[in-house]
């Protein structure tokens, strides 16, 4: 369905910035940081313009809503794929939003209760390689918009 393709791109860009660029100081990988810097992508700073004072990425009923949008749209796309054959037809896209989804929402509820601890192994996979995620999310969502019709694609 061509609605879900469209979703599907939209959201695993928007959930890839986020995760990139939704914790300010707090990039998993500092040689990054280091080496591409804040900047690295033209008009971020025109995107991060504030709302009542926030970036866009940072704020939390964005961050609620990108993530649980690109969760649900993920597994929608496994399974109804955009002109292609169901679970394999878009399965790349699909993993990128089922993770870029899961992530964006850990990080929510972690940055929003004082008492939730995720398990072990979510905290390992999601949190600690949240850039990561948000670049192949990012490399995804393109990927996607390019080529549209080829499985695994």
């Amino acid at each position: 369905m061509a609605q879900f393709y469209c979703l599907s791109v939209m959201l695993s860009l928007l959930c890839g910035l986020i995760l990139i660029y939704g914790h300010d100081d707090e990039l998993a990988d500092e040689a990054f940081e280091d080496s591409a810097g804040k900047k690295a992508i033209p008009g971020v700073s025109k995107i991060q313009e504030g709302i009542a004072g926030e970036s866009l990425f940072t704020n939390e009923l964005f961050r609620l809503v990108c993530g649980a949008l690109c969760f649900v749209t993920g597994l929608v796309v496994f399974f109804a794929p955009y002109r292609g054959v169901a679970v394999f037809g878009d399965l790349i896209p699909a993993l990128a939003c089922l993770f870029a989804g899961a992530a964006v929402l850990l990080g929510y509820f972690e940055d929003r209760s004082d008492d939730f601890i995720p398990p072990e192994i979510l905290d390992v996979i999601l949190t600690n390689n949240r850039l990561y995620i948000g670049i192949a999310a990012l490399f995804a969502g393109v990927l996607h918009f390019v080529l549209p019709g080829v499985p695994l694609i």
